[in-house]
């Protein structure tokens, strides 16, 4: 730091958001889908300045759009880097209520339009934003704040009171409550993790002598500076001479036992009581000086330029972390001193490149064997190619020979049981089996092919729930999850001149389910091996990845098709819902007069503990396959099939349901229908209007769980597949079925 010059002001923390991505919107023609970007549910957040986890409020009233702005950018996973991760913007953006959000309006390019094309198809659901903080208020713990809604949130917390939006974002995985617990907490443990070395470093240095068990950088660094001879010591000695003529004071030591001895959230008060700014200044540039004179010292330690660490200082790096960088620059810079003759130089080693060739042919191999679409291997390693044409067989004698097993005076059925895990057929030929069984091993490296074939035929799978039911967030245990159904405020009465306004009570009821893990079982023998049975690593875990995602559309589908009974008494589909009738015994295909019934009596639903009559509109035709000709013709065409559509001699009667009417449905044609019956069809509300089926996962099951483990009875590896999931309904309002 200059004699005379502050440190940089800190810039404010970006906080970011789930987004709900309400995907019946999406228009393929305006390539368009409606987004909502932000509401007033706290989130956790670490927070730097506490060291400690705190609740963060975003208001909604505080949302302040920059000066001559109307839209934000869309742009890829937060990167805002370069205008080529732009792939749309979010336009019509509005606070409504508690939230905040607007159109997603995606560009032409080929690259918008596969994002795009992801999202519609149900790939990927999750937006997030990004804002800037303008002004927040800390409540302190014990002490409460009420928002504009009437939240009260007790402390400590974070009131962001105004924001301004900088981007919406595509991601894979959005921040909700649950991802944001645990993106806060690991940030933390970021802070704590990004003390320790890097493992690929870690595993060269202690090929050169490193002592087993030293992992902290600390120590790694004074090991590295001892190997390296007193010169470097020397070195790094010469920059406290150039530190100490820094223009810095101590602060006065009962001023300091207030700043380190106590909490931040008890010192920071009397502190700024106390301190005066000249104080505040010292407090700094002592603080800084040390920082900077630690990373100079690290840096002339593991003979690493100036440069380098000027940039580490300049940069506002803490020691930590500037730490974590010295050590990732000397994993491809040469130390410049020897070693026992030795030359130090942390690479990634020849095993390791081996496995990454090996693990990457054999994922090349099996989506080609499971011919899966969609999915490749980006940038495989080099020698990848070489690998998937090898057979199984001759693979396994490629890892068992660089575990240094003498594979050449071994038969082939040894091979296989070896590679396979057998330790018998191990310690007759090496002692230092155990050695082999590592990240690199055969086992291994089947169950990441097997693994990855899985996820990208499950992701591929095709399946229609989630056009018209609704993902909730994922729970954390197989506890009961209750979903609350709110009713409706009663109509507003007209009030007389001196008189009181009457009271009007909102009504709810409640809806209870919990998640339920279904899986299957298969295996891989070591005859597989021999027998060079593609069909093991490939075609069997897509197999079971399109098993999954067929199992959540069947027990969608089994809701409406088993007609469970609500939390009123009555069936789903009932003419005795106090609400009204959603259900219609006529037995007809779908049709003009067939589908009016159903909007009408959909349209007239009334809420929970009033009569104020709803007019839930459907969105989607669901319809067995027995019937999706007779849909699909009529959502087809312009004028009514019914009344002979556009021949001659006729009304020419408009079709109200046809493409641009009034009444225009998405169809959804669903053979799981068909098991239950080829004459029920049904209608669905936009789940964005009111709640209708909800599929819920636990936590860490949202794609299919992959687990192995060796069968020593049968030489096998047995793989277990499992999902975790529950199903309910919540609102019969929303869904009308036509039955016989």
């Amino acid at each position: 730091m200059r004699k005379g010059k502050l440190p940089p002001a800190k810039t404010p923390s970006l906080v970011m958001r789930e987004v709900s991505v309400v995907a019946s919107t999406a228009d393929a023609t305006r390539r368009s889908v409606r987004v909502v970007t932000a509401t007033e549910t706290p989130v956790l957040r670490y927070d730097d300045d506490r060291g400690m986890v705190v609740k963060e409020v975003l208001l909604m009233d505080g949302m302040r759009m920059r000066p001559g702005r109307t839209q934000l950018p869309i742009v890829d996973s937060h990167d805002q880097s370069t205008i080529r991760n732009v792939v749309g913007s979010l336009r019509n953006v509005s606070v409504d209520g508690d939230e905040f959000g607007g159109d997603a309006y995606f560009a032409s390019d080929a690259a918008s339009q596969e994002a795009y094309a992801k999202l519609s198809e149900g790939h990927l659901t999750d937006f997030s934003i990004t804002a800037e903080p303008l002004e927040t208020r800390f409540v302190q713990r014990g002490e409460t704040y009420r928002t504009t809604a009437g939240n009260v949130i007790e402390g400590p917390a974070n009131i962001v009171l105004s924001w301004t939006p900088l981007d919406a974002s595509l991601v894979a995985c959005g921040a909700d409550n649950y991802s944001t617990v645990r993106r806060s907490y690991l940030e933390a443990a970021r802070k704590e993790s990004s003390r320790m070395i890097d493992a690929q470093v870690l595993a060269a240095l202690q090929a050169k002598g490193l002592p087993e068990g030293m992992e902290d950088p600390n120590q790694i660094l004074a090991w590295v500076a001892g190997m390296m001879g007193s010169e470097a010591a020397e070195e790094a000695s010469e920059v406290s001479d150039e530190m100490a003529s820094l223009p810095v004071e101590p602060v006065e030591a009962s001023k300091r036992e207030v700043m380190e001895d106590k909490p931040v959230e008890e010192a920071t008060e009397p502190v700024a009581k106390t301190m005066d700014v000249e104080e505040e200044v010292k407090r700094h540039l002592t603080a800084d000086a040390k920082r900077r004179k630690t990373i100079i010292q690290d840096c002339k330690l593991a003979k690493l330029e100036r440069a380098f660490a000027d940039e580490l200082c300049d940069s506002g790096l803490s020691v930590e972390d500037a730490r974590e960088r010295i050590l990732r620059k000397m994993s491809t810079k040469e130390i410049g001193q020897t070693v026992g003759g030795a030359e130090i130089k942390v690479t990634a080693s020849e095993d390791d490149k081996f496995n990454a060739a090996v693990r990457d042919g054999l994922l090349i191999r099996s989506y080609q064997g499971a011919r899966v679409q969609r999915h490749k291997v980006d940038n495989p390693a080099a020698g990848a190619n070489d690998f998937a044409r090898l057979s199984l067989n001759r693979l396994a004698y490629a890892v068992l020979s660089r575990a240094g097993y003498p594979v050449e005076r071994m038969s082939n059925r040894e091979i296989a049981m070896a590679a396979m895990g057998n330790r018998s057929i191990s310690e007759r030929y090496i002692k230092r089996s155990e050695s082999y069984h590592t990240t690199g091993s055969f086992t291994n490296l089947l169950l990441d092919a097997a693994n990855k074939t899985l996820l990208a035929a499950y992701d591929e799978a095709i399946y229609s729930w989630s056009q018209w039911a609704r993902q909730a967030p994922s729970v954390e245990d197989f506890k009961a999850i209750n979903r609350i159904r709110f009713g409706e405020s009663p109509n507003l009465e007209m009030v007389p001149e001196g008189k009181e306004y009457p009271e009007k009570s909102v009504g709810d009821s409640k809806e209870s389910y919990s998640v339920q893990k279904y899986g299957a079982l298969f295996t891989v023998s070591w005859e597989t091996v021999v027998n060079d049975d593609l069909d093991a690593i490939s075609r069997i875990p897509a197999m079971h990845g399109n098993a999954a995602r067929r199992m959540q559309n069947k027990k969608v589908y089994e809701v409406l098709t088993s007609n469970p009974t609500m939390g009123d008494g009555y069936s789903l589909f009932s003419s005795s819902h106090a609400s009204g009738d959603n259900t219609s015994g006529s037995a007809a295909a779908p049709a003009v007069a067939t589908l009016s019934t159903g909007f009408e009596k959909m349209m007239l639903q009334k809420g929970i503990s009033s009569d104020a009559i709803l007019g839930i509109v459907p969105r989607f035709l669901i319809v067995p396959a027995n019937y999706s000709a007779e849909a699909l013709q009529l959502m087809a065409s312009t004028a009514d099939p019914a009344a002979g559509g556009s021949a001659a001699g006729n009304a020419n009667t408009a079709n109200i349901y046809g493409p641009g009417g009034a009444r225009s449905l998405n169809v959804i044609v669903e053979p799981q229908l068909d098991g239950a019956s080829t004459t029920n069809w049904y209608l669905a509300a936009d789940p964005a209007q009111i709640d209708t089926v909800e599929l819920c996962f636990l936590s860490g099951e949202e794609s299919p769980v992959l687990e192995s483990e060796w069968d020593f009875a049968t030489d096998t590896y047995k793989y277990k597949v499992r999902q975790t999931f529950g199903v309910k309904a919540i609102d019969w309002r929303g869904l009308f079925r036509n039955s016989a």
